[in-house]
């Protein structure tokens, strides 16, 4: 069992123990034969972890702020698990290889919150231009999670719902509009997910302190 698998049963266990099992829909959007660009909204600490449970056995290589990484301890921890760093503000030419490199030669699905914070709801550009590097297809997913300790172990279960897939398209040139275009539909899956799930629900986002 690697440390990845590891990480994901205690994961379950823990999550399923005092939050319960979430709701899931969509499950079938995720194509089987090819890795995935999985771009989720993110509202809660505990996303990539909900992420990481819904979709094993399948393994997903996610995107975390580089402030995460300056223990060493910890860096190593998040790397064993598939973890790796970007500057949210201004991602690094390093880490959209490295990104594209999880898809075409890891072999892995790559885990992006296009968002880049749980403070902005604003799509921003980049998760267009890995689609563009690595012609991979793009599922978009709403999760709507417990916000904060206490609705966690209230029990407040989590709603997690998968898109329609977003293919990369041969025939398109993949110019600054065509970039756009494509955060653009992230986003309106967004919402139509949000209301699938929930029509009375709203995110507001705190702000960074």
């Amino acid at each position: 069992m690697t440390f990845y698998q590891f990480a994901v049963h205690m994961i379950k266990f823990i999550f399923h123990l005092f939050n319960g099992k979430p709701q899931i829909s969509g499950l079938e959007n995720l194509p089987e034969d090819q890795p995935l660009i999985i771009a989720s909204t993110h509202r809660s600490m505990t996303d990539p972890f909900f992420l990481a449970d819904v979709i094993y056995p399948k393994e997903v290589a996610f995107m975390a702020k580089d402030s995460l990484f300056k223990q060493k301890w910890l860096a190593k921890l998040l790397a064993k698990g598939n973890v790796f760093p970007v500057n949210r503000e201004k991602p690094s030419t390093t880490t959209i290889k490295h990104a594209v490199n999880v898809l075409t030669k890891e072999n892995l699905n790559l885990g992006i919150f296009p968002s880049g914070s749980r403070h902005t709801t604003e799509i921003k550009s980049g998760t267009a231009f890995i689609q563009k590097l690595s012609k991979a297809t793009i599922v978009p997913v709403a999760i709507q999670p417990p916000i904060g300790f206490w609705q966690f172990i209230t029990r407040k279960r989590a709603k997690i719902a998968f898109g329609q897939p977003i293919p990369f398209d041969s025939t398109q040139k993949y110019d600054k509009e065509m970039l756009a275009n494509v955060d653009a539909q992230i986003a309106e899956q967004f919402d139509l997910l949000d209301k699938q799930l929930d029509p009375e629900y709203v995110y507001v986002p705190k702000p960074k302190k």
